[in-house]
């Protein structure tokens, strides 16, 4: 063997790392651009380099589930899971899936797994409250919500949902100081408006 085959050969692995760089950061490009079908292909061509990488299926799992792809969407995930069973971000957006497909219990299962995994990120905390709102477990969501609110004083949607909870439990003043807060933050929010709306019509003797 010569040489220069020698080094050709040493050379493949650093090549096929540049490529499934290439591909990746391609994907993750089109993903942010929500052009979901391009973003699939570079990084199912990342996953054939490279199937040993979960934020590759991840990564691929958030484009699918933007195509209403559940199955796929979830396999992916899974599949991101099994190779990182730390992988917060697979676990939360594998609970997104199961949430939209009304899993609600899947979905929590995922969410608390995410926050086992990283206890500071706000996000999971909602998507927890939100599922927990759905199966009508008041006191879990208001807690969720709670601590969002905490961190993120200034989180809208949290606002809002604490005050949809609030008003679903007549907790009228309290709904309304919400809706208030959310609207102190973004005045042209028609949701939070009409949600208050709702609230007032509450306190109106029937």
């Amino acid at each position: 063997m010569s040489d220069e085959e020698r080094n050709e050969i040493n050379e493949l692995p650093a090549r096929s790392k540049e490529k499934v760089k290439y591909h990746f950061e391609r994907g993750c490009v089109y993903l942010e651009k929500e052009l979901f079908e391009n973003a699939i292909q570079e990084l199912s061509q990342a996953i054939t380099l490279d199937p040993d990488n979960a934020n590759y299926y991840c990564r691929r799992g958030i484009s699918f589930g933007k195509l209403d792809d559940y199955d796929n969407a979830v396999s992916d995930f899974t599949m991101a899971i099994r190779l990182d069973d730390e992988c917060f971000d697979a676990f939360n957006n594998r609970g997104v899936e199961y949430y939209h497909q009304g899993y609600f219990d899947d979905a929590i299962h995922d969410y608390c797994l995410a926050i086992t995994f990283n206890p500071t990120e706000t996000m999971f905390y909602f998507n927890r409250g939100q599922a927990y709102y759905q199966q009508k477990k008041y006191a879990e969501a208001l807690a969720d919500l709670s601590i969002v609110i905490k961190a993120d004083p200034k989180d809208i949607e949290a606002y809002k949902l604490r005050g949809k909870i609030y008003a679903d439990l007549e907790c009228i003043p309290k709904a309304l100081r919400d809706f208030d807060r959310a609207l102190a933050l973004n005045p042209c929010d028609i949701h939070a408006y009409a949600s208050r709306a709702l609230a007032v019509n509450l306190c109106k003797p029937q």
